[in-house]
């Protein structure tokens, strides 16, 4: 068993599971697909515990936040560091998506038109059997803003919407903050109980992570027809310029702002890596981001149980570029004229639809982008068939973007105040 556990801890298998995986999903799709069952028990012994972890950890940071006479870090620095991040996210996207010009194969390609018709159906089925495609466009950013706090606490748990379990925790953090000193202690206590429990059941997939990445990774990459990739090549290979480019952002404030290094640093989040580019979830990377960050960064536990949930949550740098540069995308298409009034409101609206988005997935996630196009007059309908062919290609990369560039923004607002003290 010792001999075991060292050879599926081992970085190197991990690495392997993920190749493999890989070429069993997409070379043997119905073998990929009958390991769906395991990779939904796997994924749900992480999710299990991340909700808990989640509530506890930034509940007691908001409350040694507020309560603490020198804080490590402040909550303005924090927002306006993400803000600042998912602007350039948006510029990006539209820059990427204006000059490499994705729509020009498409516009003409009688393979996409089949797709549209051929894959339609599939998409209405994904919804609901009796709801129409046009039903996508009733969700807004107004819905978002009634929806941020749940009317039912229990519901919010349950359903494990990850962005009211935030703002919950949030509230609660402040509310314990004003407390008498003696109980914020008790609650706090508490608190860190449950965080500590519930990483002891993370740790039964913990142990077995290769198993549980082949297993996802071989069933998600099944749902891949070679065809189709063929088909949307150059949209899926300027997307992912894009997310290289926010990719180098990243390595570059790692290579500046890391405490460990670049090359250390690297070697930190490679596991993780794999996890985010298995699951295509933020939610499961973050128990252990916030580990690699603590253990192997050796960044200030109080800091990073608040910056990276709330980064994981908010900060979705790679859904910003995606959503600005579908945007680009479809009024390439259209042919819709944009001034700079227009680019702006791209870039807002999708770090609002990023936002929208936080806790859905799919179909329903892509769907999303109608908060940007609405206003700007240009349709999702036809088009929403082809993002739903080329997702399970590009939400990998779109997840593994953002965890780099959270653990980089991490390094960033922890060590930058340091930087500037030494530097005085």
């Amino acid at each position: 068993m010792s001999i075991l556990s060292k050879i599926l801890n081992s970085g190197i298998t991990t690495i392997v599971a993920a190749i493999l995986a890989m070429s069993v999903g997409i070379l043997f799709p119905s073998v990929g697909s009958k390991f769906k069952p395991i990779s939904n028990i796997f994924l749900t012994l992480i999710s299990v515990s991340v909700i808990p972890i989640v509530f506890s950890s930034v509940t007691c940071s908001i409350v040694q936040i507020i309560t603490k006479k020198e804080r490590e870090i402040k909550i303005r620095d924090i927002v306006l560091t993400f803000l600042g991040i998912l602007v350039i996210a948006g510029i990006i996207g539209i820059l990427t998506s204006a000059l490499l010009n994705p729509a020009h194969d498409i516009s003409n390609s009688a393979t996409i038109s089949n797709l549209i018709m051929a894959d339609m159906q599939k998409s209405i089925t994904e919804l609901s059997v009796d709801d129409s495609l046009n039903l996508l466009h009733k969700a807004g950013f107004s819905d978002f803003m009634i929806t941020l706090l749940p009317g039912n606490l229990f519901k919010a748990f349950a359903d494990g919407n990850i962005i009211q379990i935030l703002a919950i925790s949030i509230l609660v953090g402040i509310a314990v903050s004003k407390l008498d000193k003696n109980t914020q202690i008790s609650v706090t206590s508490s608190l860190e109980v449950m965080t500590r429990s519930f990483k002891k059941i993370l740790a039964i997939p913990t142990k077995i992570l290769p198993i549980g990445l082949f297993t996802l990774l071989a069933s998600n990459l099944s749902k891949v027809k070679l065809n189709d990739l063929l088909a949307m090549k150059h949209f899926c290979l300027c997307t992912l310029v894009g997310f290289f480019i926010i990719t180098l952002v990243s390595c570059l404030i790692l290579r500046i702002y890391s405490p460990i290094g670049f090359k250390n640093s690297m070697s930190a989040l490679k596991e993780i890596i794999v996890i985010a580019f298995s699951t295509c979830s933020n939610q499961a990377t973050l128990p252990f981001l916030t580990a690699a960050l603590h253990n192997r960064f050796r960044l200030q536990e109080d800091a990073i149980n608040f910056a990276i949930p709330l980064g994981v949550t908010m900060c979705r740098v790679g859904n910003v570029l995606y959503y600005a540069f579908i945007a680009i995308f479809i009024a390439s298409i259209y042919h819709e004229p944009l001034g700079i009034y227009q680019y702006c409101f791209i870039v807002i609206g999708s770090i609002l639809t990023s936002f929208a988005a936080s806790g859905a997935s799919g179909v329903i996630a892509i769907s999303m982008i109608s908060i940007v196009l609405d206003p700007l007059n240009l349709r999702i309908d036809s088009i929403l068939a082809i993002l739903i062919i080329v997702d399970p290609i590009l939400d990998p990369f779109r997840t593994v973007t953002s965890l780099v560039m959270n653990a980089a923004l991490s390094c960033f607002i922890i060590n930058n105040k340091r930087k500037k003290e030494k530097c005085e």
